[in-house]
């Protein structure tokens, strides 16, 4: 029997196992010990048959190495017939990512981080709160300026994930898609599953640095005058400090999230968590029928399918959750009901005692127009994604 080709591919022992993976195409599996063994013997040239038998004399179990190939083939790994063996595209931004994290960079982030906090100390006027948001007296204009500004904003996050990652030397990349009516723009790091874990922490939290250095910059020009410029860029500023205090979500699996289990050695703690909280709810009384599923069966999953680290992290994680929902509930009073009173108290003595001649009475109108076509929008669009996932899960 001839050797089997392969494609290049890259091993990254793990806690559990060994993630193999193929960076060209961004196919990873998590392989046993000695699967993965198995898998490098093939690699390096030997037979299927006679890999086979140095299994059982290393192992001392017979393996199916059949079914063994046909998964490989299925991941991708395998080189078919003529096919050529992948050679990894031209990486651009290398040295824009090398330089992005170099020493000289952090000297000056470090600088500017400095600056703005000692700024924020000195001049309580650009420390950030709510009533920033409404830099001009249109409320028409804050809420059109604003949605356009989350956008570059977003991208300056996703973009320094990005490159986190070619400083790495991985095709990590940027995509735009829709999600309802919203533009949504992500950062793809499937790559780092090619690299150990020590060196995903900087990808993972670059976007988060990139945050810092967008609200440090903001607030700096913010303090430069009183002009309409700065005060458009402190109501920046607010917006991308509520973004950054999002990622301390983790239960909504945010860049921390991922930090958080890169740490703790897990591969899916998200879902063994849920799995856990399921299990949890199904034994409370009123709720077995809410946590079956769409055939009746209320058992909420095999334990196998996740590793033995997420099972035995995901009660602690589950503490994690529920404290998590508290915080979320606290800071959206905190930093979302101050803008919510401040819409009102300026929409309703405009629309109250405005006049119909009035500009004020017109953008106050034109304000609450515009909040309830984004409201209506979105619960038409979401019930035409629900209706559509639902014809098509049939």
């Amino acid at each position: 029997m001839t050797a089997i080709e392969f494609h290049p591919l890259t091993f990254v022992d793990e806690r559990d196992g060994v993630v193999v993976g193929r960076p060209d195409t961004e196919s990873y599996a998590v392989l046993p010990h000695d699967g993965a063994a198995l898998l490098r013997r093939l690699a390096a040239g030997a037979p299927a048959d006679e890999a086979a038998r140095w299994y059982l004399g290393e192992f001392g179990e017979r393996v199916d190495i059949g079914d063994f190939v046909s998964t490989l083939r299925e991941l991708g790994f395998v080189r078919e017939g003529p096919q050529p063996a992948a050679v990894p595209s031209r990486l651009r931004m290398l040295r824009l990512g090398a330089w992005t994290f170099s020493s000289a960079a952090w000297i000056a982030y470090i600088a500017l981080v400095v600056t703005c906090v000692a700024m924020m100390v000195t001049h309580p006027r650009v420390r950030p709160h709510a009533d920033a948001v409404f830099f001009t007296p249109s409320l028409v204009a804050v809420q059109l300026v604003l949605a356009l500004a989350q956008l570059p904003a977003v991208s300056w996050h996703e973009f320094f994930h990005v490159l986190a990652g070619r400083r790495l030397g991985l095709p990590t990349r940027l995509s735009v898609s829709r999600r309802l009516f919203f533009v949504v723009v992500e950062a793809h790091l499937d790559g780092l599953y090619s690299v150990p874990r020590k060196k995903r922490y900087l990808p993972f939290l670059a976007g988060m640095l990139a945050d810092v250095l967008l609200f440090s910059a903001l607030t700096l020009v913010g303090a430069a005058g009183s002009g309409w410029a700065c005060r458009l860029a402190l109501a920046v500023a607010y917006t991308v400090l509520l973004r950054l205090v999002w990622q301390f979500y983790v239960f909504l699996r945010t860049d921390l999230y991922y930090v958080f289990t890169t740490l703790l050695g897990c591969d899916d703690l998200h879902g063994a968590t849920s799995a856990y909280l399921r299990r949890k709810a199904h034994r409370l009384p009123g709720l077995r029928r809410l946590t079956a599923d769409a055939n009746g069966n209320s058992d909420t999953g095999a334990d196998s399918a996740w590793s033995e680290r997420d099972r035995r992290m995901a009660p602690w994680f589950a503490l994690i959750t529920v404290g998590g929902v508290g915080f979320l509930l606290a800071t959206a009073v905190l930093a979302l009901v101050p803008l919510l009173v401040g819409f009102v108290t300026r929409l309703g003595p405009a629309l109250a005692h405005g006049t119909a001649d009035g500009g004020r009475f017109w953008d106050s109108a034109t304000s609450v127009g515009l909040f309830a076509a984004e409201f209506t929008l979105l619960i038409l669009v979401s019930r035409r994604e629900a209706s559509q996932s639902g014809t098509d899960s049939r």
